[in-house]
């Protein structure tokens, strides 16, 4: 999907702050359309929920919110049960092969930009 300029300079302000590390270590935790972002071992989800356990929850919280922004024109009640989710799915993808948070959360960035 073509991104509009406007949402271009939106992601490449987001890669910027993620590569100077100007995101929150603490933040609210992520939980809605099928996306659970947390710490907590013992989190309750329901099934169908893609749920990512970290110990940067809250700075992926602050991603999923920084994404979900970008692409607020386009997340209408159906579509936001397949962003959101794929969102998590990327995550979890990158934290099993990735221990830099700055890392992961640059792909996932990139990921979705091509894919959204």
């Amino acid at each position: 999907m073509t991104n509009e300029p406007s949402a271009k300079n939106e992601y490449e302000e987001l890669i910027s702050k993620i590569n100077k590390g100007q995101f929150p270590a603490e933040h609210q935790h992520f939980g809605g359309a099928n996306l659970i972002v947390t710490d907590e071992p013992d989190r309750s989800f329901h099934h169908g929920d893609v749920v990512v356990y970290s110990i940067h929850a809250g700075a992926l919280s602050w991603l999923v919110e920084e994404l979900a922004s970008i692409k607020s024109a386009q997340l209408n009640y159906s579509v936001k049960y397949e962003f959101y989710p794929r969102i998590g799915e990327l995550l979890n993808e990158e934290l099993s092969q990735n221990e830099d948070i700055i890392d992961v959360m640059l792909s996932v960035v990139e990921t979705i930009d091509r894919e959204w």
